[in-house]
C-alpha cells in the first residue's frame, strides 16, 4: 500500500509541476517584457544554467532536505523550465503545441503502465540510460555547430525512445522506494517531470509545425 501511496503522490505533484510549468510558458509568451527579461542578452543562458543547477541539486540533495525545503524546490524547477521552455511556443504553432501535448500525454501514460505494470526487472536499466542521455547531450552540442538536420532529426528519434524508457524505469523505481524514505514522492514527480518535459520536447521537434 506504502508504494502505490508514494506513486500516486508522485503524479500528483507531477500534474501541477506540469500545470505550472505551462502556465508559466503560456503568460511568459504572452508578455514581450517577460520576453526580453528571460531571453535578451545572455539571461537566456543564465536561466539554462540555474535550471540545470538546481536539477542537479535536486538530484543529489532532495532526501536530506525538510519536506518544504523539497516542494519549493521543485515547484521552482517547474518554474523555470516553463520560463526556458517559452521558446519552444514561440517557435511553433500552438495547434502543433497542443496536438504533439497530447500525444505526449497518451505516449507518456503508455510507458508508466508498462512500467507499473510489467514483470520485468528494469533495475539494470538506469546505467545504461544515463549514459544514452550523456551521449544525447554530447551529440546535441556538437550538432550546434554543424547545424545538420539528419542529426537533428536522429537525436530526436533516439530521444524519445530513451525517455519513453526512463518513464517506465522510473515508474518501477518509485515501486521499490521504501515509503520511510523522506521526501519519496517529490523525488519520483521530479524524475517523472524531466521524462514528460524531454519526452515533449522531442516529440515538438519531429512534428512540430514551425510558425512563421
Amino acid at each position: 500500500m506504502g508504494k502505490n501511496k508514494i506513486l500516486s503522490g508522485a503524479f500528483a505533484w507531477l500534474f501541477l509541476g506540469l500545470i505550472i510549468c505551462f502556465i508559466t510558458s503560456f503568460i511568459t509568451s504572452m508578455s514581450y517584457d517577460i520576453i526580453n527579461f528571460v531571453y535578451g542578452g545572455y539571461r537566456y543562458l543564465i536561466f539554462l544554467a540555474v535550471e540545470l543547477v538546481l536539477a542537479i541539486f535536486l538530484s543529489l540533495r532532495i532526501f536530506k532536505m525538510k519536506p518544504v525545503t523539497a516542494i519549493i524546490c521543485y515547484l521552482l524547477y517547474t518554474i523555470i523550465t516553463g520560463l526556458t521552455l517559452t521558446g519552444v511556443l514561440l517557435v511553433y504553432t500552438k495547434e502543433s503545441i497542443a496536438y504533439v501535448f497530447l500525444a505526449t500525454a497518451l505516449i507518456f501514460g503508455s510507458f508508466a503502465l508498462i512500467g507499473r505494470y510489467t514483470k520485468t526487472d528494469m533495475t539494470k536499466w538506469g546505467i545504461y540510460l544515463v549514459f544514452a542521455i550523456i551521449a544525447i547531450v554530447i551529440l546535441e552540442v556538437v550538432n550546434i555547430f554543424l547545424m545538420n538536420n539528419t542529426l537533428n532529426i536522429i537525436l530526436a528519434i533516439v530521444g524519445i525512445l530513451v525517455f519513453c524508457a526512463f518513464t517506465a524505469y522510473d515508474v518501477q523505481k518509485a515501486l521499490r522506494l521504501s515509503e520511510n524514505i523522506p521526501n519519496a514522492s517529490i523525488y519520483c514527480a521530479f524524475s517523472l517531470f524531466l521524462d514528460f518535459i524531454n519526452l515533449f520536447i522531442d516529440l515538438v521537434r519531429l512534428f512540430g509545425k514551425r510558425d512563421n
